[in-house]
């Protein structure tokens, strides 16, 4: 038996365990693998130190989810998707709140709660379920410019992207907003178009500065900024279209925003076309004539400050090419809600006059042939019907008389109705207002970009299944010639003169210079720096005419000026206590014999 030495280790093949010495492979990997993990761990405290707001987002999924912004960042693992039922405790940028976000107040409750946006489709608004999300800081953003493909050069319509962005920089996160942005191609536009408007909310110290800030920048007075505050981005955006967009309508008055012209403005009951277009400014003293306004320096300032900030090149172009989608856009999103119906046509333009009321033929001395089923008019630009709706009802109730009194005063017979529009989505539903309206007179629709040469006859001809009408009687551009790029507009007025009859017309309605619509254009909205072009927020233009330069048009066409004169109005929103001076330019033209 052997002894036990306790001096000596006890070893057992159990306990026995060989020591390995690492190769230079081995001891090379085992750095590596060292080096890795920290390099990750040191990416991870990076991460950790750029995103120091917690992003969040509620989907109603009404949109296309591979298209999503906000979609596309939580699959980056940049933003926390939401269930509906869970609630936030930051800031939420809701389109339904009432407050604006303000950098001082906020930038706390986002560091602390995080910033949250609502994904749904700005189309969906109404029907759409915000009473089930759960939060309390419901916020505005201020007026920002979408730069995304879909809503591009729209105030007030960002994307989820967009939104977080806006919100995280101007409460000095700019880092972790350009982080988000940096995921899309475009989302560096979106900085460039904003910058110089998040740089001055960033800097504000509340609310009301910030709507002060977006006041200067939109040229608005400080009595309607406390109306913006307790509005939603849809009232907002109505109203701005509203206020850059001839709404005048001396028939009717708005019962949401108390608009009206002054009753010593309005014209008699049958004016003759020298009456309304003759309208100066002698007819009430408020209106300062076109003179007083050319030598004004506030106007000069607002001019200078325009051309300082214009649209950039890459934008025009843009917008440009994508008229007839901007104009598409436009009619989605608003129908017939927008524009309202223009019932002073017949007061304004005797011819129209004539065509309604035949008999009154020898009382106005119009030369307006009227040879039984000859008389056509053709509407350019007739939008959703607003200028064509009133003139179908007028010869409606004209027919109506008529059969009752054909013996004392003869008819014309039923008018040939033609209408265009460079919109799809425009004509396809004034086609539906025409059989709601008078499905017995005949009134064909169709699609024509009158900006392209050539292209209105043989649109006009395509249109026609039952008749061959060629030549029209009448053409009317009311308010249309401005929607377009300025080098298209002598194509306009060939394609219009080249559809007249010898001694046919073209009765013309547009904005007039130093309008209060062009001063109302803030920075970033001039086009050319010699034209008064503009593009509005929604991707439209609008220009500003001058008579001589209208008549030089007219005349480079093919037309001869019967008329061509200024009109002023006044138009009083009471509830603002505003009033403000318009400017329209009104002429008629006549094909030479």
């Amino acid at each position: 038996m052997r002894k036990f030495q306790p001096n000596k280790p006890h070893f057992t093949m159990k306990n026995k365990r060989k020591v390995f010495l690492p190769s230079k492979h081995h001891r090379k990997q085992h750095n590596t693998q060292e080096t890795s993990v920290a390099d990750h761990l040191e990416s991870e405290e990076l991460c950790q130190s750029k995103i120091s707001v917690l992003t969040a987002m509620w989907d109603f999924e009404q949109c296309d989810p591979r298209r999503c912004s906000g979609r596309k960042l939580v699959r980056f693992g940049l933003t926390r998707l939401l269930r509906m039922n869970e609630g936030f405790g930051g800031v939420v940028l809701a389109p339904t709140a009432s407050m604006v976000l303000s950098p001082a107040s906020d930038r706390k409750l986002i560091i602390d709660g995080g910033l949250a946006v609502v994904d749904c489709s700005w189309a969906q608004l109404e029907n759409t379920a915000f009473k089930k999300l759960k939060y309390k800081h419901g916020r505005l953003l201020p007026y920002l410019v979408a730069a995304n493909p879909v809503k591009y050069g729209q105030p007030f319509q960002l994307s989820c992207v967009e939104a977080l962005a806006a919100g995280l920089y101007i409460v000095g996160e700019s880092d972790q907003a350009t982080d988000l942005l940096d995921k899309f191609s475009w989302g560096h536009s979106f900085l460039t178009l904003n910058k110089q408007l998040l740089d001055a909310y960033s800097k504000c110290s509340s609310s009301s500065d910030v709507l002060s800030v977006q006041g200067e920048f939109m040229g608005q007075p400080n009595e309607n900024q406390k109306s913006v505050a307790s509005q939603s981005y849809s009232d907002v955006y109505a109203q701005l279209d509203k206020e850059l967009t001839d709404t005048d309508d001396s028939k009717s008055t708005s019962s949401d925003r108390h608009l009206r012209i002054s009753s010593s403005q309005l014209h008699s009951e049958n004016p003759t076309v020298d009456a309304a277009c003759s309208c100066t400014s002698g007819d009430d003293p408020s209106v300062t004539g076109l003179s007083d306004l050319q030598e004004s320096s506030d106007i000069q300032r607002i001019l200078d400050k325009q051309v300082a900030n214009m649209v950039d090149q890459f934008s025009q172009v843009k917008l440009i090419r994508e008229a007839g989608k901007n104009w598409d856009r436009f009619y989605n999103r608003n129908g017939t809600r927008f524009f309202k119906d223009r019932h002073w046509t017949t007061r304004e333009f005797s011819d129209l006059l004539q065509l309604c009321c035949p008999h009154l033929h020898s009382q106005m001395n119009v030369d307006v042939s009227c040879d039984t089923n000859s008389v056509s008019i053709l509407e350019v630009g007739c939008g959703v019907g607003n200028f064509l709706i009133p003139l179908l009802e007028d010869l409606m109730l004209r027919k109506d008389a008529d059969s009752k009194s054909q013996e004392d005063h003869p008819t014309c017979g039923t008018p040939l109705v033609f209408a265009c529009d460079i919109s799809e989505r425009a004509v396809r539903i004034i086609r539906e207002r025409i059989l709601s309206v008078s499905p017995c007179l005949s009134c064909k629709a169709f699609v024509c970009d009158v900006s392209q040469p050539g292209s209105l006859r043989p649109a006009l001809i395509q249109a026609q299944s039952d008749s061959n009408v060629t030549e029209l009687d009448l053409v009317t551009l009311i308010f249309v010639l401005s929607a377009l790029n300025p080098p298209d507009m002598i194509t306009c007025l060939k394609n219009v003169a080249s559809v007249l009859k010898p001694g046919g017309r073209l009765l013309f309605r547009d904005y007039g210079l130093y309008d209060y619509a062009q001063l109302r254009f803030g920075r970033g909205t001039r086009l050319p720096s010699e034209l008064p072009s503009y593009a509005r927020q929604d991707g439209t233009l609008s220009y500003f005419f001058e008579a001589n330069e209208l008549k030089t048009m007219l005349i480079e066409s093919g037309l001869e000026t019967v008329h061509c004169e200024y009109v002023y109005r006044r138009t009083t929103n009471v509830a603002e206590r505003l009033s403000v001076r318009r400017v329209f330019l009104q002429a008629v033209a006549i094909r030479p014999v």
